[in-house]
């Protein structure tokens, strides 16, 4: 009997600068796998812990991470992560 290992939720990990993380499906793939109408994606863009210290005239200023969530289905099944910034493979190794 043959099986086949997918790899498709195995988490990956560029260490660039900034390290770009993706764990499972693109937003357009979960849209063709799932249908537009039951895939919700959630945004968020926000200053890393990292900087929180750090005194600065605008909080603008500070470096930012954005993180994009796909979740698929009534019961919002995250199917898709991607995370750009600082720290973003230590957000993504609990994935």
């Amino acid at each position: 009997m043959a099986t086949k290992v997918s790899y498709e939720n195995v988490p990956t990990v560029v260490f660039s600068h900034p390290p770009i993380g993706t764990c499972g499906l693109t937003e357009p793939k979960a849209i063709s796998k799932y249908g537009k109408d039951n895939v919700k994606i959630y945004k968020s863009t926000f200053a890393n812990m990292f900087y929180s210290i750090f005194d600065v005239d605008d909080p603008d200023d500070k470096p930012k991470t954005m993180m994009k969530l796909i979740t698929a289905g009534s019961n919002e099944l995250v199917v898709g992560i991607h995370i750009l910034g600082m720290s973003a493979d230590e957000m993504l190794q609990g994935f």
